[in-house]
């Protein structure tokens, strides 16, 4: 049942007036952001944004879940053989809250989503073409923001790997018992 409203849900949005071209807006902010990636001062400018999604949806997780983050920033800086556009130090990483507070920048996802949906389609079917490139482009950075970086992986690493082997006991448990 669930599964069906789902698969409604999706068919009815992409039949939506106006879909079709604000994704491929999308589309073509987040591939313009890919291919700048290289230009770290220009990169760093265009995902400002989205950056500071991303470090926020860190630092709000990190709240809710006590992990005591204790610095924040979006000035890009050099780090290693590239650059990290923004940053949030936490003191209370540990095995319970730690994957969350990594893969914290996936809830960026679903923001992207909505604001395909409800703000970008009706900014095309009103005809408001400035205010809809710019929520494209906001989108885009979003959708560019919301994979965690390597470094949120490696911190969250232990964590990660235990909420994997307790996702795949209680997989076998279920499965098999």
């Amino acid at each position: 049942m669930l599964h069906n409203e789902r698969m409604e849900y999706l068919r009815s949005s992409f039949s939506l007036a106006g879909f079709m071209p604000s994704a491929a807006l999308v589309l073509i902010f987040y591939a313009l952001l890919r291919a700048l990636r290289h230009s770290m001062w220009r990169i760093a400018l265009l995902s400002l944004p989205g950056t500071i999604a991303h470090e926020l949806t860190h630092l709000v997780i990190g709240v809710l879940l006590h992990a005591k983050p204790h610095g924040f920033s979006i000035w890009p800086r050099p780090s290693g053989h590239g650059w990290t556009l923004g940053s949030v130090s936490f003191r209370n990483i540990g095995l319970l809250n730690g994957a969350f507070v990594a893969l914290a920048p996936l809830l960026l996802l679903p923001i992207a989503w909505l604001c395909l949906i409800h703000v970008l389609v009706p900014l095309w079917i009103d005809g408001q073409w400035g205010w809809w490139l710019l929520a494209g482009y906001l989108a885009a950075t979003a959708l560019f923001a919301a994979l965690p970086s390597f470094q949120d992986i490696k911190i969250g690493g232990p964590s990660l790997l235990l909420y994997a082997a307790l996702s795949a006991l209680l997989w076998w448990a279920y499965a098999y018992a």
